[in-house]
């Protein structure tokens, strides 16, 4: 298989697994910047609020340029 078709199947299937998040659920990078806070102090947060049950968790896939990752979405309870 060659690097075009790849390419070809990438793009297939990147666009059909690509959840769009439900209402209410951010990534780590998006509630980094609404609360305009570190990365070191929100990852400590989240841990924390995840270990207290305050928080839900869901995976989504995300296209991130040619390929679709799963990423983690947060949603306060």
């Amino acid at each position: 298989m060659n690097n075009q078709k790849l390419k070809a199947m990438e793009r297939l299937f990147g666009k059909t697994l690509c959840d769009k998040p439900a209402d209410g659920f951010y990534t780590r990078r998006q509630i980094e910047k609404m609360w305009n806070l570190s990365e070191t102090v929100i990852a400590k947060r989240l841990n924390s609020a995840l270990k207290n049950n305050l928080l839900e968790v869901r995976m989504y896939r995300v296209k991130a340029g040619l390929v679709t990752r799963p990423i983690p979405h947060y949603k306060i309870k």
